[in-house]
C-alpha cells in the first residue's frame, strides 16, 4: 500500500506529468503526430519554477524527443501516402518503413522513463541518441 503522501508528492513534483508525457510520446508514430502534439503543449506549460530539476531534464529531453521525432514522422506518412497512391505499394509494406522510427521514439522514452520512474534526472538531454 502507498501512503497517501507518497502519492500526493509523486503528483506535486511533476512525476507523473512527465510519465503521461512519456506515454504519449510513445504512440507518437501510430498516431502520426497528434499524442506528440499534446505532449508538447503538456510540456510547455508543465515546466514551472516549482518542478525540480531533475524532473526539467526530462522536459528538456521530451521536447527534443518529439522535434526529433515529428520529421521524420511527417516525411514517413506523406512517402507512404505517396508509395500507395503512386506505385500501387501495397499498405502492408509502409510498416518496415515505420518500424526504425517508431523504435527510435520507443527507446528514448524508455529509457527516460526508466530514469524517472528510479529518480533520477535524466544524463545528457541535448543527446540524439538514447
Amino acid at each position: 500500500m502507498t501512503n497517501s503522501g507518497d502519492l500526493k508528492s509523486f503528483l506535486t513534483d511533476g512525476r507523473g506529468m512527465a510519465m503521461l508525457v512519456y506515454a504519449l510520446l510513445f504512440f507518437m508514430a501510430l498516431t502520426i503526430g497528434l499524442t506528440g502534439v499534446v505532449a508538447l503543449i503538456i510540456v510547455t506549460f508543465a515546466d514551472s519554477d516549482k518542478t525540480p530539476d531533475w524532473i526539467k531534464s526530462h522536459y528538456q529531453f521530451q521536447v527534443r524527443t518529439f522535434w526529433m521525432g515529428i520529421v521524420p514522422t511527417f516525411l514517413t506518412f506523406f512517402l507512404s501516402q505517396f508509395l500507395v497512391r503512386t506505385y500501387q505499394v501495397q499498405p502492408i509494406y509502409m510498416f518496415f518503413v515505420v518500424m526504425p522510427i517508431l523504435a527510435w521514439v520507443a527507446g528514448r522514452c524508455a529509457m527516460g522513463f526508466n530514469h524517472l520512474l528510479y529518480g533520477r534526472p535524466y544524463p545528457n538531454p541535448k543527446a540524439w541518441v538514447v
